[in-house]
């Protein structure tokens, strides 16, 4: 887990921290991280998952329970769009 600070327009503060997590094995390679958006109180959390299957890359991001359950039908649709052009 990692943590940065930052500063975004205006003054307030956001810290990110970073965890990786586990990811479907899909394709050649994955990689999925959790990040947690912290500023004046609220906090969000996003998921950002990666899978490259030959020469594609898709990457996707947010609700981490909406990434876990469409992740398969967006890596399958970039495959159908690769292999027919459409």
């Amino acid at each position: 887990m990692s943590t940065i600070k930052l500063l975004v327009t205006g003054s307030t503060p956001v810290t990110v921290t970073t965890q990786k997590v586990l990811v479907a094995r899909l394709g050649d390679e994955q990689s999925s991280h959790l990040l947690t958006f912290v500023a004046g109180g609220r906090s969000i959390i996003v998921k950002q998952t990666a899978v490259r299957t030959g020469t594609v890359v898709v990457v996707v991001s947010g609700s981490p329970g909406l990434i876990d359950a469409e992740l398969r039908k967006a890596v399958a649709k970039a495959m159908v769009i690769r292999s027919t052009g459409r």
